[in-house]
Parts: C-alpha cells; structure tokens; sequence
C-alpha cells in the first residue's frame, strides 16, 4: 500500500466539540497554518466535509463549501493553488451529511435540501478535482424517529424516495466525472449491510464507502464484507473504535456521543480497536488501489490527531 496516497479529512476539526474557538476556526490565517502542518505529518492529500452551514455564515474562513472558497480566495482553482503551496498537492474527496435537514416532520424538506446541497457538494467537488463524493444515504435514525415516530411503517417510502435523490444525483456524477460512493453509518437508516440492497437499486456508477469503525460497531464481519464486496468499493475510510452497539444506541438522537457513556464512539486512527492494519493488508491482496482517507474524529487537538494517524500508518507495509 502507497501511504503516501492516504488523505486525511478535514472532520478531524470539529467546531462542536473541540479547540479551536469559534473565532479562531473561522479564521482563513487558522485554516492555512493547519495545512503546513498536514503537510509536515505527510499527508498530501485531504479530504473535505462539505457543510451548507457555512453557507450562511458570511465570510468565514471555513473552506467547506463554494461559497467560503470563493469569497476568501476567488475559486476553487485559486485555493487549490494555496493547497499546494503548503504541500498539499490535491482534494481527494468531499463529504456530505443530510443530518442537518432533518428539522421537522415535513419529507419534502428533507428531500429538498438534501438534494439541492448535495448537488451543490457535488459540484464543490469536480471543482476541486476531487475523485469522489462520498455521500450519507440517511440522516440519524434516531433523529429521523423523533420526527417521524412511525419511521418503522415508513421505511420502504423513505428508501423510495432516498433511491430517487441519489438516482439524480448519480447522474450528475457521472457527468462531472466524479465517483460517487454511500457511506455506510452504524447510525444511518441503512447501517451496516442494509446499504447493500440500496446500493443494487441504484446505478453501477455508485460505489461503496467502506467506513471501518462503523462497520465494526454494526457487528459486521469486516473481512468477509470487503472479500464480498471489494468489486464495488469506490474508497475506504481508516476509521477507529472500540465500540461494538449491543444496546441500540444507533437508534438514539446524538449516537456518536451517547448518553450515559464516558466518551464518544470513535477514536483517533490507531487508539481503538479496530483492525486496521488488517483491513490494509486485506486491501492489498484485493489490489485495491482506490481511495483511502484516515479520520481522526475523537481527539479534542487535532495536531495530536496528526500524529497518532501518521503513527499507525508508519505500521503498514508501503
């Protein structure tokens, strides 16, 4: 395996819960010292989580969506050029989450904003060259439920109109060159290998996102789900926990904090348990030579971050 390859997300920044203040991340000087310092840890490449937040959020330094980049630097191709002259040669991918949609009970809402923002990251990401969007199919179940009691009864409309969204949105990949991939959230209405029938209903332009941690905390077999499905995997995330849900809390509201636990389900790459010098090895006997981004979405320092991650991958064979 190249490590050299290997992004790294930019959620290892997390405005909800962690350093910097909110100031401080908003800031574009906080933004351009974090890429040297991605550089220096080895990374050339990062990955973005496209927020629409920012969006509304005037001219924050926050490079997570169009209008941010455009604002604080002209366009995507000019950012990219301050990218590389802190050493990172590329995006590797955006991210995009509908969570934030699920406000209230109204479906057209939902289905609304989730595709006209996910049309916006998909944009965000042909801009930056990236090679994939890598897309969550569902907000929390446990969110959804609370808006949606009878979420049980409303499984097969909410699918329906899930495949609908992503159909659209598929095409418009395709158009744009850049690969789309579902994740795969223990949280996510389609958890674990629930993804995989709605992954048949789509195009076979759409890939896989195999999410380590979330696949262990599922209770899914990781070897034999890669072995079964290494021919749809459109990119891998390196993620870690030591968490396997015995007590449904993916069907809670905040599951990647949960209630009466000490600590959030993930750890940095390489701090929890999950196999992922394994999973590397595994990867590499498959020949897969798609896309791998670590996230490191426990630690409160996000430099700390860096360097547990470029730890472990100091462990895998190059």
């Amino acid at each position: 395996m190249n490590t050299e390859m290997i992004a790294i997300s930019l959620d290892l920044i997390n405005r909800h819960y962690q350093e910097p203040n909110r100031n401080r991340y908003e800031s574009k000087y906080f933004w351009e010292e974090l890429y040297g310092l991605i550089a220096t840890a080895g990374f050339r490449a990062i990955e973005i989580p496209y927020e629409p937040v920012w969006q509304f959020g005037g001219r924050s330094g926050v490079p997570m969506n169009r209008y941010c980049v455009n604002t604080k630097y002209g366009d995507a191709a000019q950012y990219r050029a301050a990218l590389q002259a802190s050493g990172i040669e590329r995006v590797s991918g955006i991210t995009f989450d509908p969570n934030l949609f699920m406000r209230n009970d109204n479906l057209d809402f939902f289905f609304g904003a989730s595709g006209h923002f996910s049309q916006e990251a998909l944009s965000h990401a042909a801009a930056m060259g990236a090679d994939y969007l890598a897309i969550s199919p569902s907000a929390y179940y446990g969110r959804i439920r609370h808006y949606h009691p009878d979420l049980d009864s409303q499984t097969e409309l909410f699918t329906q109109r899930t495949i609908g969204w992503l159909e659209a949105l598929a095409v418009k990949a395709a158009e744009l060159g850049v690969k789309l991939v579902l994740r795969n959230e223990y949280w996510s209405l389609f958890r674990g290998e629930s993804i995989l029938p709605l992954l048949d209903a789509l195009p076979d332009t759409v890939q896989l996102d195999v999410d380590v941690a979330s696949l262990q905390i599922a209770g899914v077999d990781l070897g034999g789900f890669i072995a079964a499905q290494h021919h749809r995997i459109g990119c891998v995330h390196l993620t870690d926990t030591d968490s396997v849900d015995a007590d449904d809390i993916w069907q809670t509201p905040n599951p990647e904090f949960p209630a009466g636990k000490a600590t959030q389900v993930f750890r940095d790459p390489g701090q929890g348990s999950a196999p992922l010098i394994e999973v590397a090895a595994q990867l590499d006997q498959l020949a897969y030579t798609g896309p791998i981004t670590c996230s490191a979405r426990q630690t409160r320092d996000p430099f700390r971050a860096l360097l547990r991650t470029r730890a472990l991958l100091n462990q895998l064979q190059n």
